[in-house]
């Protein structure tokens, strides 16, 4: 049983396509790319792959706070500035007004993945005015005055994974159920999980599911690289192709995106109009004796069942499936391999009707880490209201394996009441949602 219906009320969007939900989505509509090559005089020293990401223009500033909060806003780092737009347009979009519903009955899930304050980064202009054309071993004097002056006292605070979830805790005072995640690419479809589950249980009324990343960062494009996860752009921003044989790993981005969550007696007793609902949901993890970067077909096949077990579908009702489409080698083989092998979606396609067709997004706007799942949300949601699905970009051809498989490279016309979507974290983690129309 699942308990009270969900819906979704409200939603927000930043990317480098686009600066809310409606902008991102003509973006996909357009076949507009946001990753592109950015040198900086930190990764001139890489290869050149480490030059392309998909970067959020400006934004270095948090949008409008309440004047209590003004003080801390130099405690957010990059990634949370960024989720505090996407959860405003959220909010906004849902009309609704957050200090009439009770504190504790307004519940708060945040994904989280930014881990761009690790390291030493933030000495790099101390370090650079002090070692001189030589870099050699700088006075530690001269050293510490010079970070005194480069460096921000509060590098380390900005380093915190729950920055976010804080400081939108005191702003729209959330005081029910609550979780920070901090667990790379599937946390955000786990705060979304776990905020569904809360509501349905009448544990609370509203909640608010936020995701956020910056991965355009040299010291997260140098962790990637180490785990032989990013392109090597041979072939510049349109290298990154998910599914397709020339696969080589993918470019990072930032970005967030936020939903707002309803409980539908609340939602409708206030006049809300709902966006979409949340009708299934499942995490699951599974060890893998292989590398363990891999996408284990075991794990994200059981999510699938799972969630639409849960949903409890009809043959005809997903529309699309949006895989989590990395464009690396395993991680697309293992999730590709799950979805032609799942019986869930084996025994919803009845003979003679077309294969429910697949769509990777991550190319529009570089992987975002923990922003990505609920990012893909808001735009299939999109798609599902438009009954249109943008392509994936760079995919030409794929496997032999995956021959039954069908992956426009073309926009498409889709029918449907709802789509599954799906992320992958390091280590064995598979995430599965089903989202169905108004």
């Amino acid at each position: 049983m699942r308990g009270a219906e969900v819906w979704i009320t409200g939603v927000g969007l930043l990317t480098s396509v686009g600066e809310n939900a409606p902008e991102n989505w003509a973006s996909l509509r357009a076949g507009k790319c946001g990753v592109a090559r950015h040198p900086s005089e930190e990764n001139a020293s890489h290869p050149d792959n480490f030059a392309y990401h998909g970067a959020v223009p400006g934004h270095e500033d948090p949008p409008e706070v309440p004047p209590k909060l003004a003080s801390q806003r130099k405690f957010l780092n990059r990634s949370s500035i960024l989720g505090l737009y996407a959860a405003a347009e959220a909010v906004a979009c849902a009309g609704l007004d957050m200090g009439e519903v009770a504190p504790e009955r307004k519940s708060l899930y945040v994904g989280s993945g930014d881990f761009t304050r690790v390291g030493y980064v933030d000495f790099y202009a101390a370090l650079k005015q002090t070692a001189g054309e030589a870099w050699g071993a700088p006075d530690p004097a001269t050293l510490n005055e010079a970070s005194l002056h480069r460096v921000s006292p509060f590098f380390l605070l900005e380093g915190l994974p729950n920055n976010l979830f804080s400081y939108l805790s005191a702003m729209y005072e959330f005081m029910g159920p609550n979780g920070s995640f901090s667990s790379l690419s599937s946390c955000g479809a786990q705060a979304l999980e776990n905020c569904d589950r809360v509501l349905r249980l009448a544990e609370a009324d509203v909640g608010l599911v936020v995701g956020c990343g910056s991965w355009a960062h040299p010291m997260v494009l140098l962790e990637l690289d180490g785990l032989g996860i990013l392109s090597r752009a041979k072939e510049g921003a349109a290298s990154f192709r998910p599914f397709d044989k020339r696969r080589d790993g993918f470019f990072p981005g930032e970005g967030a995106a936020a939903l707002v969550l309803e409980n539908a007696e609340s939602a409708r007793a206030r006049g809300a109009k709902p966006l979409g609902r949340v009708s299934g949901t499942a995490n699951c993890q599974e060890f893998s004796s292989e590398r363990y970067i891999s996408v284990p077909a075991g794990a994200v096949r059981h999510s699938v069942e799972s969630a639409v077990a849960e949903a409890g579908l009809a043959s005809d009702d997903l529309a699309f499936i949006l895989p989590h489409g990395s464009a690396t080698p395993q991680g697309d083989a293992g999730e590709l391999s799950a979805l032609l092998e799942s019986s869930a979606l084996l025994e919803s396609s009845e003979e003679g009707m077309d294969p429910i067709p697949l769509a990777g997004w991550k190319p529009y706007t570089g992987h975002m880490g923990s922003a990505s799942d609920l990012a893909e949300i808001v735009l299939g949601l999109c798609a599902l209201r438009d009954g249109r699905l943008p392509p994936t970009p760079g995919f030409e051809q794929k496997d032999d394996v995956f021959e039954a498989l069908h992956i426009p490279t073309e926009e498409c016309a889709v029918s449907g009441t709802a789509f599954l979507s799906l992320s992958h974290g390091i280590g064995g983690q598979s995430s599965a949602t089903i989202v169905a129309a108004p």
